[in-house]
């Protein structure tokens, strides 16, 4: 049988298809990240176009027994799976180059580990014999693939990764070293074989080098986690020291209140006497309005904490009270029952109310400062957080002023703000955040002059 382009093109169909499939499942493994189905069908297309057109050209010359053509197929593979990576994960440009070399790293270890099995010889000039190298290479990627990925997913990886992938400074080469991953362990193998075993592939230095990259990338992912976890719980206590001092401010006014009250009523139980009865109600009415702005609000804000039964949440949104305080922004707290657990992380629970509020602080401030811009009149000018617990789960709602009227399908887009450029990064995180959770909701919208944002955490299980 003799191979044309047009024959080897065609062969090559299944094959990529199926390295398609298995980069699919290797990402999930590591993100924990759904694909959208429609996009990833589409993107098939030229991510095949992309490697059979040279596959087949390097097959016809007879090329792949150099390793210059299994390098140049790895970067035409990683360049393809990080382009679909942008395309279909919509991820940043930086973490789909990452991604992509890793899961193009995996896919080749999953096509080589079938030499443990695929001793035997096949005559590809015989149609039976080609069939059945197609059927057992398919075959094999697919099935090696899921073992991978079952391996990714039993030593729980993919929270790591994600907080290696969120991470600045401290791995910066260690994102450079996951790039080159792919030629590294090509080069590897064709440093152990002097290309005479097995046609350019050792599946045994390919299992080796697996287990050692997996190895150190654990270590190395889960000391930064551990030090992260170890950076929250200081914030937590520092976050716990600002509750008390809340608390301590709150008891601070009452004695203040209370030393005035008595002052003001020696001063009006003469005119009580007199029966100046308008005097006294101007006076009660007086001390009441008074007792309310400077401690009756105080005090609803301190018991409806204490329906916020979870350390780490009660701490944020202490901390986040007294900076609007400083701000001289009015803020409310809801919470008519108590808010005792929720089936989600309190770390990543913290960051998505930490970032709702972060944006209802800011425009309310710019709103204080510059006004309304929208058509509707001035609504009431504070920031809410309203808590709700039931049988169903918890629902945090975030409410402040508008200035402005904002498209709902731009706000999530990383990098969009109203508030210039540099901004905008906040509800593009939200989003990953509820991203990675099967039971976690959000919505973002305006009614009335109010821009609304919700957050619906279910019971049941937390993560995708």
């Amino acid at each position: 049988m003799v191979y044309t382009f047009g024959m080897a093109f065609f062969l090559n169909i299944p094959l990529v298809l199926a390295e398609y499939i298995c980069c699919l499942i290797l990402t999930y493994a590591l993100t924990k990240q759904k694909p959208e189905i429609k996009r990833a069908v589409l993107m098939f297309f030229p991510y095949s176009f992309l490697l059979i057109i040279p596959s087949s050209v390097f097959y016809i010359q007879n090329m792949f027994g150099e390793v210059y053509t299994l390098l140049a197929l790895s970067l035409l593979e990683i360049a393809g799976w990080s382009l679909t990576l942008r395309i279909v994960y919509g991820a940043s440009w930086g973490n789909s180059l990452v991604t992509g070399s890793m899961a193009v790293f995996l896919y080749g270890i999953t096509d080589e580990l079938g030499g443990f099995f695929l001793t035997q010889n096949f005559n590809l000039s015989s149609p039976v014999g080609l069939a059945a190298y197609m059927v057992s290479t398919i075959a094999e990627i697919l099935i090696f693939g899921l073992i991978i990925a079952g391996i990714i997913l039993k030593c729980r990886l993919a929270e790591a990764y994600n907080g290696f992938l969120r991470g600045n400074v401290p791995f910066r080469h260690w994102k450079a070293v996951i790039v080159l991953l792919p030629v590294l362990k090509i080069m590897c193998v064709e440093i152990a074989n002097e290309r005479l075993i097995l046609n350019n592939s050792n599946p045994m230095i390919s299992l080796l080098f697996l287990l050692m990259i997996i190895g150190v990338l654990n270590y190395a992912f889960r000391c930064d986690m551990q030090q992260k976890r170890l950076q929250e719980q200081q914030a937590s206590l520092e976050q716990q020291k600002m509750y008390i001092q809340n608390l301590e401010s709150v008891q601070r006014d009452v004695r203040i209140f209370r030393h005035d009250f008595k002052n003001r009523m020696a001063g009006i139980r003469l005119q009580a006497d007199e029966g100046d009865i308008r005097a006294v109600q101007k006076f009660i009415s007086e001390v009441t309005g008074d007792f309310e702005k400077k401690v009756g609000e105080k005090i609803f804000q301190v018991s409806q904490m204490g329906n916020i039964q979870i350390a780490e949440l009660k701490s944020l949104l202490a901390v986040k009270s007294m900076e609007m305080q400083q701000r001289d922004i009015p803020f409310r707290l809801e919470a008519a029952v108590p808010v005792t657990s929720l089936s989600m992380p309190a770390g990543d629970l913290c960051r998505a109310v930490g970032i709702l509020l972060d944006n209802a602080m800011e425009e309310t401030e710019a709103f204080l400062q510059y006004g309304n811009t929208a058509e509707e009149e001035h609504p009431a000018i504070a920031v809410t957080a309203v808590f709700c617990q039931d049988v169903s789960g918890v629902s945090i709602i975030v409410r402040n002023p508008a200035r402005k009227k904002v498209s709902p399908s731009r706000i999530w887009e990383d990098g969009y703000s109203t508030k210039g450029a540099g901004r905008g990064t906040g509800l593009a995180s939200l989003r990953r955040i509820v991203e990675t959770y099967d039971n976690v909701f959000s919505r973002t919208y305006q009614e009335k002059g109010f821009f609304i944002q919700e957050l619906s955490v279910g019971t049941g299980e937390n993560s995708k």
